[in-house]
Order: C-alpha cells, then structure tokens, then sequence
C-alpha cells in the first residue's frame, strides 16, 4: 500500500518553512494508523520504527525523528523498545496514543481515506 500524501490545500496559509513539517506529521499518523502492537507481546513491525517509517514515506531519518519527537510530546504517539523481527537488538517503535487513533479518524474522515478493519482494537490508554 503505497504512503499517504496530503493535498496542496492542507498546508495553505502555512509558513513554506513549516509545510514539510506538517505534511510529515499527517503522513505518519496515517501510516501508524495501519499498524497496531503485537498483543501477544511478540515481534513489532520495522515499518513502526524510525528507520521504517523514514523509507515508507521517502524521508530523511532526522525528518522523521523530529516530528516524531513533537508527536510524543503532543501525546499523539508513544514509543518504547521492542524486538522487531530481523534485527539482532530490541529497537524504538512507535505507535498512536488514544488521542493519536482519533486524529487519524479525523485525518480519514476529512480526505476521505478508507478505514481498515480491526485496526483500533489495541490502542494505549483506552
């Protein structure tokens, strides 16, 4: 499924210089919307990583460490180290808080992009 991409529209009358920054954040809550922690405990996805998320959405490593920095401090989303499958060493992955879930539903809403089944069943905090 390929990444998510915003409208032009969406960062209208925002500084040039913060657009990328907004786009960005849309786009990695809607590409965490698609995946949720194992609940058995077991193996996390490298998509919810970093370095996952950086070669989804075809941007920098450091891009993607920033905003996730301000999405953890807005509590949109939440990180903690976990194995995932194929590295030798537990890695920081990230998923979507509570209040994160529901701004994915509004970001769905709003443009129109499909839900996917079952994937709101095991968020943090509800």
């Amino acid at each position: 499924m390929p990444a998510w991409e915003p409208p032009p529209a969406v960062v209208d009358g925002i500084p040039s210089s913060r657009q990328e920054t907004v786009r960005l954040s849309l786009r990695i809550v809607v590409q965490l919307d698609r995946w949720r922690p194992p609940s058995d405990g077991g193996s996390a996805r490298w998509e919810s990583t970093q370095q996952g998320l950086a070669a989804r959405l075809s941007a920098t490593q450091g891009a993607v460490s920033k905003v996730l920095s301000r999405l953890v401090a807005a509590d949109v989303v939440y990180g903690g180290l976990r194995h995932v499958h194929g590295l030798d060493r537990r890695t920081r992955v990230y998923y979507l808080t509570a209040q994160g879930a529901g701004l994915a539903r509004e970001i769905e809403q709003r443009f129109g992009l499909p839900t996917l089944p079952g994937t709101r069943d095991r968020l943090k905090g509800d």
